[in-house]
This record gives C-alpha cells, structure tokens and sequence, in this order.
C-alpha cells in the first residue's frame, strides 16, 4: 500500500531567513525558486506549521507564492498548543489525517529547531534540519541542510 506523503514546513528560519537586512519577510524578493521546488514534489499535501500568527503565516506564503500548495496554516493562534508540546503535534497531525481521510500518512517535517524535530521524531515524523551549521549526529534528526532549497532539490530528487 502506497502511503500519502505530506510536507509539513516551519516559517522563521526554515521557509525564510532571518537577517538584518531584510526585516519585511511580506515584501522579500521572490524569484519562484521556492515555489516550483514545491511543485515539483512528489506530494498529497503541503502545511505550514509555526508558533508566529496566522497573519504572519499568510503573509509569508503569499509573498513565497507557495498558497496554492499549502492546504493549511496551523499557528499559534489557531492551534490549542504550541511546537514542541507533543499536544500540539497530536493535533496538527490529527487535523491532517481528517483532511486526508487516511491514518497511514507519511509526514516530512522541516524545521529549525532540534525541541520541535525531537517531538516529531517522537510521534513517527520523518525529520529534517534546516540550520546553516546542519551536521547533527542526534538521533531524531533524519536528515539536515544547511538551507530549504538543498533540501527541496534532494527530495524532488530522492525517490523515497
């Protein structure tokens, strides 16, 4: 039986970068990089799962232009626990395994931080790194980039 895959993305400092130079993450240069490696992959499902605002989450995916991709938005302030709390995982996972009207999902996990990729890994999520100085040795961390385009170019082209 052939699992649906879900991408599963953090915002702040996996999706975008922080940096002094460019503090208005709605008005960012955008060349559709972005965009077209998450078009290209194989996929039932993209999400954005972060501890900003849910205005802070739309804003960002329109100004990446990844909002026909992304089925929903789960934040802090439409969620009832924040990453890393395992409740906070349980429920985003619950929400999507509802939506996908499936219980044997695949879900791909991006994120900066090793709390949330710890509770992840705790509840069977494939976990991914995205930090500039990614080389961890920790053993609920699945795989590490030092950036989202390496590690969007690697699974468009690694046939899981």
């Amino acid at each position: 039986m052939i699992k649906k895959r879900v991408y599963i993305f953090d915002i702040d400092d996996t999706l975008i970068i922080h940096t002094q130079d460019q503090n208005d993450y709605y008005k960012m240069d955008n060349d559709g990089t972005l965009e077209g490696l998450i078009q290209h992959l194989e996929k039932d499902g993209v999400y954005i799962y972060t501890n900003g605002t849910y205005g802070h989450g739309v804003g960002v995916v329109e100004n990446l232009k990844i909002g026909k991709h992304v089925i929903e938005i789960f934040a802090r302030d439409t969620i009832p626990f924040m990453k890393p709390y395992a409740e906070s995982f349980d429920y985003v996972k619950s929400k999507i395994q509802e939506q996908m009207q499936d219980f044997t999902i695949e879900y791909l996990f991006f994120d900066d931080l090793l709390d949330n990729l710890r509770t992840a890994k705790g509840i069977g999520w494939t976990t991914i790194w995205i930090n500039p100085n990614a080389s961890s040795k920790e053993r609920y961390v699945d795989y590490s980039f030092s950036n989202i385009y390496q590690a969007l170019l690697y699974f468009n082209l690694k046939k899981l």
